[in-house]
């Protein structure tokens, strides 16, 4: 018996090892840094306006896309003229996505890494139609996303390759109620990238996902954010995120914590979850 136990301590060893070290080795390309300029989207707060502060410090020329041109100014004027260049767009439609892509290639820039950050969440109330706020929702967090790929994939290419980052959220690993339109258009992403990733696999084309947990930003406020332990700092967020995309990872998980709790809450019963929502 004791040997059994002593065997199955030892596969179980080697198992997580093995996990690990398959997980370490298992990542993409080094970023291409012929341009050194990238585009992030939702830029004027939260994790994008510290996106673009790393990436500036780090000597990159950043693109910033928001809708709220006093932000995205107020970034300028942090960041100097030369190394933010803001643009106004709302990435829930699509056609200001191609506008606004036409006026970025007309002036040259040539961005080879994307943090596709944009992002929106309003609750679905019970009782109360679904179909809306679905639909707004995946305008701007998932066809808000897909349309830069689209707009940029073969310039991209052109460049030498580059390397598109998604951001998600722990609420693909758990659908809170009321959360249903914006848990559901994070897992479209999630699996999106996955498959995207797959396919350009061997074309130099690279694509991350990250999945934050909850995060000091103006989409998390209220109720919701009284409940939780905790809120991570956008700031240190977004180091992490820079971190990791420059370490090849495809699944970043800042956020250890919720990563780990959101997937204990699908095993657990609904019943007793909902007792302390």
């Amino acid at each position: 018996m004791n040997k059994i136990f002593t065997l199955s301590i030892i596969f179980i060893g080697l198992l997580i090892s093995t996990l690990l070290v398959v997980k370490h080795v298992d990542r993409f390309g080094p970023i291409n840094l012929t341009t050194k300029t990238c585009l992030i989207t939702g830029a004027s707060s939260g994790i994008g306006k510290y996106l673009a502060i790393e990436m500036v410090q780090r000597g990159w020329k950043v693109i910033g896309i928001a809708r709220r041109a006093e932000l995205l100014n107020e970034l300028q004027t942090q960041l100097g003229e030369q190394n933010f260049i803001s643009f106004v767009c709302d990435v829930g439609d699509i056609k200001q996505i191609h506008l606004i892509s036409e006026s970025i290639k007309a002036k040259g820039l040539q961005p080879t890494l994307f943090f596709l950050n944009a992002g929106t969440g309003e609750s679905t109330q019970k009782w109360q139609p679904l179909l809306v706020n679905h639909q707004q929702t995946f305008a701007t967090n998932y066809f808000g996303t897909i349309a830069w790929i689209d707009e940029w994939l073969l310039p991209v290419k052109s460049y030498g390759g580059g390397t598109f980052v998604a951001t998600s959220s722990v609420a693909a690993l758990y659908a809170m109620p009321g959360a249903d339109a914006y848990a559901t258009s994070k897992v479209a992403l999630l699996h999106s990238f996955d498959s995207l990733r797959r396919q350009y696999l061997y074309d130099n084309i690279q694509f991350s996902i990250v999945l934050p947990g909850p995060v000091d930003t103006d989409l998390l406020k209220g109720v919701v954010a009284q409940k939780l332990p905790f809120i991570h700092n956008a700031e240190k967020e977004a180091h992490s995120i820079v971190r990791h995309v420059f370490a090849g990872k495809k699944h970043i998980e800042p956020s250890w914590f919720y990563a780990a709790m959101m997937r204990l809450m699908n095993i657990l019963p609904d019943a007793a979850i909902m007792k302390f929502l």
